[in-house]
């Protein structure tokens, strides 16, 4: 029994060289990373393909997009190349502690959540551990991300069974396959388990076209979820919270100009009957306010999660 690691890559070799050596040090050796670079700059390509020939390591294999993808199909690319059944995805920024192998060598039916893990900062100090909630599909229809990609052990023909990663998603592409594998999945397991991950935060401001994206990721998912999922339709006004993510993401942004994506979300769960016209138009109310700086940050997120969240 052994493990399939697979990492998205783009221009970030430095991180690659952290894994590996995280890897290195694992307590069970028998374990294979698979690398899945999204066409990184030329020259960083070109010194990837030397690194991974340097290394002389069978048990790392690179596969190179010949076009710009996204995370999520370079993890199916992953998941189609992986020569286990247990499956663990691995971003590029992110640390292991050297027994994430040996505490994975588990029978899985369908996934296993690792719940403990701590998420670290850029300066590697650590922010706080994540808090476990009970009804994890409740936790996630509102917004509430109880784990986050690395914390899932996965089996292989289960992931392969839902569908793996949306390829449309640029964003919440880990929250939506959550979701569906926990209301298609019936045999899951949450672990209580030592802390051996770190994952690294980014603060908002440092990602590109954070709120654009948000936006859209939202906007998508909420279509999705809507059309496809068959849930209890009292579940659905959860949904209401993904709005109120939209906002903290602007707030946090400062990107005024952003504010027209934030209002496309929220027609969108109006016209799907998600939030009622009353909602809508204080919604709308508290847009045009922070537009024209009639509101402070603090009390533009304060009124949204009182109504959204």
């Amino acid at each position: 029994m052994s493990l399939s690691i697979i990492t998205p890559h783009y221009n970030d070799l430095t991180g690659l060289e952290k894994i590996y050596s995280c890897l290195q040090n694992q307590s069970h050796t028998i374990w294979e990373w698979i690398i899945v670079d999204d066409f990184s700059n030329k020259a960083v390509l070109e010194i990837l393909n030397k690194w991974h020939l340097k290394l002389v390591d069978v048990r790392v294999r690179l596969f190179c997009n010949n076009k710009k993808t996204n995370a999520s199909v370079c993890r199916n690319i992953g998941i189609d190349q992986a020569s286990y059944n247990q499956l663990v995805f691995l971003d590029a920024d992110d640390l292991i502690l050297e027994n994430f192998v040996a505490n994975r060598l588990l029978d899985v039916e369908e996934f296993t959540v690792f719940k403990n893990y701590k998420i670290i900062s850029k300066n590697n100090e650590i922010i706080f551990s994540k808090a476990f909630k009970s009804k994890p599909l409740d936790s996630f229809l509102k917004a509430n991300f109880l784990w986050q990609t690395t914390c899932v052990l996965w089996d292989r023909t289960f992931l392969m069974k839902i569908g793996k990663f949306d390829p449309n998603l640029q964003r919440l592409q880990d929250v939506e396959l959550f979701i569906r594998a926990l209301i298609e999945g019936k045999n899951y397991k949450i672990i209580d388990n030592e802390v051996d991950f770190l994952y690294r935060a980014i603060p908002i401001r440092l990602k590109q076209d954070i709120v654009k994206r948000s936006c859209e990721s939202v906007n998508y998912l909420i279509l999705k979820i809507t059309t496809n999922y068959h849930l209890e339709p009292y579940k659905f006004k959860y949904l209401k919270s993904y709005y109120f993510a939209c906002t903290k993401n602007l707030q946090r942004s400062k990107s005024l100009e952003d504010i027209k994506y934030v209002k496309g979300s929220l027609k969108v769960f109006y016209t799907n009957n998600l939030i009622n016209v009353y909602l809508y138009l204080m919604g709308s109310l508290l847009l045009t306010l922070y537009r024209y700086h009639m509101i402070s940050d603090t009390y533009f997120l304060k009124i949204n999660r009182y109504f959204f969240k």
